[in-house]
């Protein structure tokens, strides 16, 4: 635990003794999702608010689950050329058939660092590291001890209209051991405004005795309503139970300062 810690730690560290003279990242990012994202962070000074709501339906195995998220939301904020700070939280209400459920989930902190550029054929690279708090015994949706999550984030600006980003990651939390994501995802620029994102991604769960593999379907759409608001509408979809699973999210992306 404690080199997990060390190793959170460090990944702020990266891009001032690799890329402190680097480029300002671009004028408008957003992260509204979470998942697949680009490696650009803020630039300095730059706060910016991302919130959304979520609904999910799921049917398996003869139970019935609903899921409410009125409100997930995360604080950017540049403190460096490439090096953003963030914190993020969300209320979730579920109900199990006859059963209810609600509380905070995904409490946590964390740095967004672009360590590489990108040159010629080569990606972007970018760092990412979460720590989420615990809950005490009656919290349902929070772990119970800290949990650590990193994600190592590349990029492909392929033509004006179609950008290329993927990822690996890995998550450390109650379960006996880490839960692995990795995934590509495309966006195209249809119009100045508009934008349409098509991802596909990948768990692994290796304390699963039959579920280790489970591969999703994301589609995302993004309205430029304002210089600095961008609207956002996604759903995912799980590919091998694609009957099962149900669920659509709305979000807007605020830049509350102009820097």
């Amino acid at each position: 635990m404690i080199r997990l810690r060390q190793l959170f730690l460090m990944i702020a560290l990266l891009p001032v003794s690799l890329m402190a003279q680097e480029e300002e990242t671009a004028d408008f990012t957003s992260d509204l999702f979470g998942g697949i994202t680009s490696t650009d962070a803020l630039p300095v000074g730059r706060l910016q608010w991302e919130t959304y709501a979520l609904y999910d339906h799921i049917t398996t195995d003869g139970m019935d689950y609903k899921t409410w998220c009125p409100n997930s939301s995360m604080l950017r904020y540049g403190v460096y050329k490439n090096i953003e700070l963030f914190a993020s939280g969300a209320w979730m209400h579920m109900r199990v058939d006859d059963m209810s459920f609600s509380g905070f989930a995904d409490l946590s902190v964390g740095v967004k660092t672009r360590i590489f550029q990108g040159w010629k054929a080569l990606p972007s690279v970018a760092l990412r590291g979460f720590l989420y708090f615990p809950g005490s015994e009656r919290s349902d949706f929070l772990p119970r001890r800290f949990a650590y999550q990193l994600d190592l984030l590349f990029g492909h600006h392929l033509t004006s209209w179609c950008e290329l980003s993927y990822i690996g990651s890995v998550l450390w939390d109650d379960n006996p051991s880490p839960t692995y994501f990795w995934g590509a995802n495309l966006n195209f620029h249809l119009t100045d405004k508009l934008a349409l994102s098509v991802e596909e991604s990948n768990f692994y769960y290796d304390f699963e005795p039959e579920e280790k593999f489970q591969p999703w379907g994301s589609l995302t759409l993004a309205y430029q309503l304002l210089p600095r608001v961008e609207l956002g509408l996604a759903t995912d979809i799980n590919l091998r139970h694609p009957a099962d699973y149900r669920n659509v999210a709305l979000g807007v992306t605020w830049q509350l300062t102009k820097k």
